[in-house]
């Protein structure tokens, strides 16, 4: 996924957008829905997977669950898979982190000298 943000942010920052920290880069990015389209593309859709991911990240299907995502859903494999939407929503926004600290100043931010 980290390639696939990359991507995004090469794709739609400006050197001239200003943007304070990687919270605004994550808000610039989704302003179409696009990280939000990558974390559901990755979402898995093969039953065998989604149980094969659970094994090692119920907590993340636990954290859905708590934060009210998955209210009034009864199917155990979306149950898993608003768990997965969490833990890559969180991977997301740990990259977002990481590339606003790896480009701030090279990508974006840049004062125009005259």
């Amino acid at each position: 996924m980290r390639e696939d943000i990359k991507d995004l942010m090469l794709n739609n920052v400006q050197t001239d957008d200003v943007l304070a920290d990687s919270h605004d880069l994550f808000e610039h990015l989704d302003y179409d829905g696009g990280i939000h389209q990558l974390i559901d593309s990755s979402v898995d859709i093969y039953y065998y997977d989604l149980r094969k991911w659970a094994v090692d990240n119920y907590g993340f299907i636990e954290q859905a669950m708590e934060e009210g995502l998955c209210e009034g859903v009864t199917d155990f494999h979306a149950l898993i898979q608003y768990g997965q939407y969490v833990q890559l929503s969180e991977e997301a926004r740990e990259i977002i982190d990481d590339l606003y600290t790896e480009y701030d100043g090279k990508l974006f931010n840049v004062a125009e000298v005259a």
